[in-house]
């Protein structure tokens, strides 16, 4: 059975793949971030509009879970893509461009 959703009356297609091309090229993210997922890449979009976000907020905004998100800044962390600056309480992220 084939299903064209492509002729059904009032729906949008959407393409999964299309934004994910778009997610990696995208020139305001560093170039070391092309084998990110879609997670690091949606976090790095909302820090840097966001840079003293928490990450509660983040969380919030990119719908994880915090724990999500910390393994997900650890790992942006250990990728130098990523970098907490001025500390926990008072800091900020800061993306790495180099």
């Amino acid at each position: 059975m084939h299903v064209d959703w492509g002729k059904v009356e009032g729906s949008a297609v959407q393409s999964a793949k299309s934004e994910l091309q778009s997610a990696i090229t995208s020139k305001e993210l560093p170039l070391k971030c092309k084998n990110c997922t879609l997670e690091e890449v949606a976090l790095l979009r909302f820090v840097q509009n966001n840079p003293t976000a928490t990450q509660k907020e983040i969380a919030v905004e990119i719908g994880k879970s915090e724990i999500t998100v910390k393994t997900i800044t650890i790992n942006l962390q250990e990728k130098e893509l990523l970098r907490r600056v001025n500390g926990k309480r008072n800091g900020h992220w800061e993306i790495i461009d180099e």
